[in-house]
């Protein structure tokens, strides 16, 4: 199915979308989830870009995010939503079309890189450095280093998880619902 360009559909989906993806954030208050929601919250709003388009995609983004930002109170999620997951899995194929690909994943890490930098920097700045880093002590002075380099060989993991997540959704998810869509 082509995008949709019905204006109606496109903000009663997105209203869904956005409402869905708020809601997944405010689960984030339990503290063992404050990275993985953000990141299934970020596919959410990408249904949204591949559904309909990338403009649609990033405005429910933002929507999400301002959203988050007055109602979650977990401010750790909520800078890693609006500095990296929330916005990235609607870039990252405009990014994959970098070629070769090892510039392709140059781009990838330097936009995680600046994203997790500038969070961290904020995050450093709202609380002391000692609670970001707890649970790190055996590292000492390294441990900022430490969490950086797992955090790089997480978000590959997370990229590639990204790319089997995309395939899925458009060979089984996507025909369901625009099947759907179409009888509406």
């Amino acid at each position: 199915m082509a995008k949709n360009n019905n204006l109606s559909f496109n903000i009663a989906y997105c209203g869904i979308i956005i409402a869905l993806s708020t809601i997944i954030m405010l689960v984030s208050l339990i503290p063992s989830l404050t990275y993985v929601l953000p990141a299934v919250s970020g596919i959410c709003i990408w249904t949204v870009a591949e559904q309909i388009n990338k403009k649609w995609g990033l405005l429910s983004y933002a929507a999400s995010a301002l959203l988050c930002f007055i109602l979650i109170p977990e401010i750790e999620a909520d800078l890693y939503y609006v500095f990296f997951f929330g916005y990235y899995p609607i870039v990252k194929d405009t990014i994959e079309k970098i070629k070769p690909k090892i510039l392709s994943w140059v781009a990838k890490l330097a936009v995680f890189n600046a994203a997790v930098v500038t969070a961290f920097w904020i995050l450093s700045k709202i609380m002391n450095l000692e609670q970001i880093l707890e649970g790190l002590e055996m590292f000492g002075d390294m441990a900022v280093y430490v969490l950086w380099i797992a955090a790089n060989i997480a978000f590959v993991f997370y990229d590639i998880a990204l790319g089997y997540v995309f395939f899925a959704f458009n060979k089984w998810l996507k025909p369901k619902i625009n099947k759907k869509i179409k009888k509406i």
